[in-house]
């Protein structure tokens, strides 16, 4: 029936839309009739109209010590839509803010040559929060051998800390030894014979990552990918790591 079915797109069950549309035919009456009217068993009757009543669109008045049944003018339903469109007008901003906290846009960008490394590293000290990096090769030291002391000390004054998880091997074992003169630097080794051709950073909701090629110390690349939800999974990847690595 295309009426029983356009009130149950407005939020009646179809008992209730089977009952409500009856009461509309019949007039007051009681269950008895309702039952035979509806097909609905006389154990489910009693609970449809209590809905029914409480949605405010049937009533029921004493007669001759039986319930008679009132359905309400179907004005009531235009009612009800407006009610829930006043309701839904009034939480939609707080939903809306908290879609928008939920919704995280990821950004990428891209930082080339030594200068745009340099970026990345200036981007550390703004964000001002402790980090971590993993698969270093020992290339920054070559890459960037004037500035890399000064940065570290800088970030030593800020009181930042650093996780290194390096690719063991002689040169990087050596870049170790040096970074020891800084407390806040931490490192760890990982097996050289773990195939790496990228160092990644960890800070704050960034992942930084540097590809390792013949050509990184001339040209080098960072790509950063700006996103909180990415920023943890590698985290928590690098904490799983630095439980496994060597000192």
């Amino acid at each position: 029936m295309e009426i029983e079915k356009s009130l149950e797109m407005l939020g009646f069950s179809q008992r209730e839309s089977r009952v409500y549309l009856s009461l509309l035919s019949l007039g007051p009456t009681t269950t008895s009739k309702l039952i035979r009217e509806t097909g609905i068993a006389s154990s489910k009757i009693y609970d449809v109209l209590e809905k029914l009543q409480h949605k405010g669109f049937v009533s029921y008045v004493i007669v001759e010590n039986k319930k008679e049944f009132h359905s309400a003018n179907p004005e009531k339903v235009y009612d009800l839509i407006k009610e829930k469109e006043k309701i839904l007008e009034s939480v939609l901003p707080k939903l809306k803010l908290l879609y928008e906290k939920t919704k995280e846009e990821v950004i990428a960008e891209i930082y080339k040559d030594k200068e745009g490394i340099k970026n990345i590293f200036e981007e550390i000290l703004k964000e001002g929060e402790d980090w971590c990096a993993f698969g270093a090769s020992g290339k920054g030291a070559t890459t960037l051998p004037y500035y890399l002391p000064g940065f570290y000390k800088r970030m030593e004054e800020e009181k930042i800390k650093l996780k290194i998880l390096f690719i063991d091997g002689e040169t990087t074992r050596q870049q170790a030894k040096e970074l020891k003169q800084f407390s806040n630097i931490q490192s760890r080794f990982l097996p050289k014979e773990i195939r790496n051709l990228m160092v990644t950073f960890i800070y704050s909701n960034r992942v930084a990552i540097i590809p390792i090629t013949e050509t990184v110390e001339n040209a080098p690349l960072g790509i950063v990918i700006k996103s909180k939800e990415s920023a943890d999974s590698y985290r928590d990847y690098f904490n799983w790591l630095w439980k496994l690595a060597k000192k």
